[in-house]
């Protein structure tokens, strides 16, 4: 078992004999003894006791003096004092205390005081021993945690964007849009989110999976995809049901939830006119809403087998027309704030 280390402090040989005398018979205590500071500030840092027993009036350096330096090493100022003296002053004794001593005992003191005493603060010490090393350990596995969670992290987050790349080429190659169209939403969405007031996270995340947001267009066959001029009722039914496919194939991926909601929800209106589920307002998720903003204002400009391409008065004119309809008039306000943005994506990305 691993003694506990007292240190007695005291300028008179006698003091210290006999505070030895009644201490070192318990076995589970070590004392050592020093007569004056300079002795202390000398050797402490080599055998750091558990527990110091100091007098006051010593030459030198005196009690107060020692303590002063004790709390002002890192490594030292967490041993806890008991202040062993003849001055009997309430003055000396709030010195004492303010100074960082956890106890007074005046001289000519009781024996079975000063073991209690001591003994007490011992246990406390013991303690906080354990404390700290409970402590570092729990940091130690909190460390090994976090790096774990941050390998799997990265992880996920590298077979994502692998999940991502592989539906967007395959969304690439069965619909007539372009790479830069579907950059274009994701950058858009980013801008929008941003000014919503989304954490970065959100912003990270819908930047990343607005690119899918017609995932679903791969089970539509070409001929309908590239019809030339308007779609019949049977038709556009048909092309509605692109929302469910991409649901389906983003949900057997595996993926974050998030690219689910777009893909799923971006057609829903504001007034709960939109498909498939009439949502309306606020039952629409957020990330949805954002990126049914982007895919209809980059859509618009667009060339498509079925229109001409908007001007950019055209396009921002008629997103202002469906703000509180078609689109949460919010969104639309950010749109017209971010609106040179917007131009700077579009005139990077044409």
């Amino acid at each position: 078992m691993n003694k506990m280390k007292i240190l007695i402090v005291d300028d008179v040989l006698e003091n210290r004999k006999i505070l030895s005398s009644i201490l070192s018979p318990i076995e589970e205590y070590e004392i050592q003894m020093a007569s004056n500071g300079n002795s202390v500030i000398e050797n402490i840092e080599d055998d750091i006791p558990d527990l110091i027993l100091l007098d006051i009036m010593m030459p030198d350096i005196d009690g107060f003096g020692l303590i002063d330096y004790l709390k002002s090493k890192d490594n030292l100022k967490d041993v806890p004092v008991i202040f062993i003296t003849a001055l009997d002053s309430l003055e000396k004794k709030v010195e004492a205390f303010s100074k960082g001593g956890i106890d007074y005992i005046t001289k000519p003191f009781h024996m079975p005081e000063l073991l209690g005493r001591v003994k007490n603060q011992l246990m406390i010490k013991n303690l906080q021993n354990e404390l700290k090393a409970k402590n570092s350990l729990l940091s130690e596995r909190e460390k090994h945690l976090e790096k774990l969670v941050q390998d799997k992290t990265e992880k996920l987050e590298s077979m994502t964007l692998s999940i991502v790349t592989a539906l967007e080429d395959a969304n690439f190659y069965n619909d007539t849009d372009t790479g830069n169209h579907i950059r274009r939403v994701s950058e858009y969405s980013a801008i929008l989110a941003q000014g919503y007031g989304c954490d970065e996270e959100f912003i990270k995340k819908i930047k990343l999976f607005a690119s899918l947001h017609d995932v679903g267009k791969v089970g539509i066959s070409d001929n309908l995809l590239k019809k030339p001029g308007k779609y019949t009722d049977q038709e556009r039914i048909e092309m509605q049901d692109h929302v469910r496919i991409g649901k389906k194939i983003l949900e057997n991926s595996g993926i974050d939830p998030m690219a689910i909601n777009i893909a799923y929800y971006h057609h829903e209106k504001w007034d709960g006119t939109g498909y498939v589920n009439g949502l309306k307002e606020y039952e629409i998720p957020l990330e949805a809403r954002i990126v049914a903003v982007a895919d209809v204002y980059d859509a618009l400009m667009s060339r498509r087998s079925y229109k001409a391409p908007f001007s950019l008065e055209e396009s921002k004119s008629f997103l202002l027309t469906h703000a509180g309809s078609h689109f949460e008039k919010k969104l639309i306000d950010i749109f017209i704030d971010k609106y040179s943005e917007f131009i700077s994506v579009l005139e990077r990305l044409s």
